[in-house]
Parts: C-alpha cells; structure tokens; sequence
C-alpha cells in the first residue's frame, strides 16, 4: 500500500471511532495495518501474516514472533471474523489488544493469549533497553 492509501485508510477508521486499519496484499490475503502489524489468535494459537505477504517487516514484529511464538501464515482476510482474538504490533503501539473489527465485537476484555504476549513483550523488552 502507499503512503497515500494509509492516511485515507486512517481517516476513515478514525471517522468510525477506530485507531487502525487493516489492509489485504495484491493476492487479497491478510496483511498489515496503516502502521502495524496485524496478529490473529485461532484456537489459542498465534497467527500472523508472513513478511512475504507485503507486509513490514518490523523489529517489534519481529520480536514478537520470537517471543510468542507466533506462526507465519498465509491468513485470507476473512479470518478475521473468525478469529479468537486479534492484536496489533508497532514500536509506538508495542503490543495491543483489538477490541472490534469493523462491526463485530471481540471480547471486551483483553483475551488470554493476548494478555500473555503483552507481558511477554513487556518484560522481555524491559530486560535489554541497548538498541
């Protein structure tokens, strides 16, 4: 996606109450947000797209596949309305939990395997602060 693309992108979830949103590759498959990454949880397992999808291949990503042991996955975009739970990555963002994807409610509270991977995150990146 161009830069272009995500400011609209942006602007329009911003308009329906959203902070992100999230976009497919060429192939319409998962792949990234405007400014984060994208990780879906499917039956308590770790899901997110692989860097091969387009996506960025960011240093919180990637930290995050290591330490949660997330899987890289070829995802279609409507795994989302089947997901358990879902969660963004970006250095501004860490690790963050969605609550709602366009019109469908997640839970309101902080899913389990999402929990863990912002604990993991946080103690894990609290134990080398050297960049």
């Amino acid at each position: 996606t161009s830069y272009a693309e995500n400011v609209v992108a942006l602007a329009r979830a911003r308009e329906r109450g959203a902070s992100e949103a999230l976009f497919p590759n060429t192939a319409d498959r998962l792949c990234e947000g405007t400014g984060s990454n994208v990780f879906v949880v499917l039956g308590g397992r770790i899901h997110t797209p692989p860097v091969a999808s387009g996506c960025l291949a960011g240093i919180t990503r990637a930290l995050a596949v290591e330490w949660t042991g997330a899987e890289e996955t070829d995802l279609p975009m409507d795994v989302l309305a089947e997901a358990d739970e879902v969660f963004l990555t970006s250095t501004l963002r860490d690790v963050q939990a969605v609550h709602r994807l366009d019109d469908r409610e997640l839970t309101p509270e902080i899913g389990p395997v999402t929990a863990k991977a912002m604990r993991i995150f946080a103690e894990r990146s609290g134990d080398d602060l050297d960049p």
